[in-house]
């Protein structure tokens, strides 16, 4: 008698786990580093320092999102967040390319909860809510969350919903700028166009192609952990967050930027 096949969820859990395994035996040579305003850094010197930054508290906050089915099946982000604040961002753009990119936090960012950041957060409201008017269809989602009403924290979570929907449409306006880009090499390097030689026209199908696959691949990564991002940090805020409540929210569009709250 042939023996059972497990199910598809625990499959897709042991290859999960397997791929998170292997990333932290990656060398650090295989991987690129980028820190915030400053130049790319790379060689295995620099990638082991953006790990050590984003390693130094025992139990950092994680988050793994998955472009494709299961593991393996397409560009992998694996975030760390520790409890300073820094985040860790490992990108698996390719079976065998890693780019680590290491996010230092806006002073605020650590407030979330305190009655600073509430303060702070219900000014930023009633200075956008004019003009970005969707952020009255936020509050009025969270004033139907009791327990959103009870915390005495409304305002920090319409300013962490105002902020990821921000952020969401800048990076989803990012995907279609490098998209057209993309395009563009591809057509500039088309054979048809005989004023280029050979290498020149294999210069720009190579750019092309690393847009695509690399830039590409982490600006979709982004779009998708920044609602993982919302959701923890509600759930940080309210101790809880109900799957309806989360989706009324991932519905509202937010058309402006969403400015760093003032640091008291």
């Amino acid at each position: 008698m042939m023996k059972p096949s497990p199910p598809l969820w625990i499959s897709g859990l042991f290859l999960i786990v397997v791929a998170v395994a292997v990333w932290r035996f990656i060398p650090p040579a295989n991987r690129r580093t980028l820190e915030p305003d400053q130049p790319p850094a790379t060689g295995p010197d620099a990638a082991g320092d953006a790990m050590r930054k984003g390693s130094e508290v025992a139990h950092p906050r994680k988050r793994v999102t998955l472009w494709g089915q299961i593991a393996g099946r397409g560009p992998m982000l694996i975030s760390e967040e520790s409890d300073s604040g820094m985040i860790t961002n490992t990108y698996q753009v390719s079976p065998t390319q890693f780019i680590v990119r290491v996010v230092s936090p806006h002073p605020m960012d650590q407030r979330l909860g305190s009655s600073d950041y509430e303060t702070a957060a219900k000014a930023d409201f009633e200075l956008h809510v004019a003009t970005e008017t969707n952020l009255l269809e936020i509050k009025a989602i969270l004033e139907d969350f009791p327990t959103a009403m009870a915390s005495q924290k409304l305002y920090s979570g319409i300013r962490e919903a105002y902020a990821a929907r921000a952020r969401m449409r800048q990076l989803r306006d990012e995907r279609y700028k490098n998209s057209d880009r993309v395009i563009r090499l591809y057509n500039e390097g088309d054979e048809g166009n005989v004023s280029l030689t050979d290498a020149q026209r294999q210069k720009l199908n190579d750019e092309a192609s690393k847009l695509s696959e690399e830039v590409g691949s982490m600006l979709s990564l982004d779009y998708r952990d920044a609602g993982e991002r919302l959701k923890q940090r509600l759930t940080r805020l309210y101790g809880e967050l109900p799957k309806a409540v989360y989706q009324r929210l991932m519905s509202i569009e937010i058309y402006e930027p969403a400015e760093p709250l003032p640091t008291p």
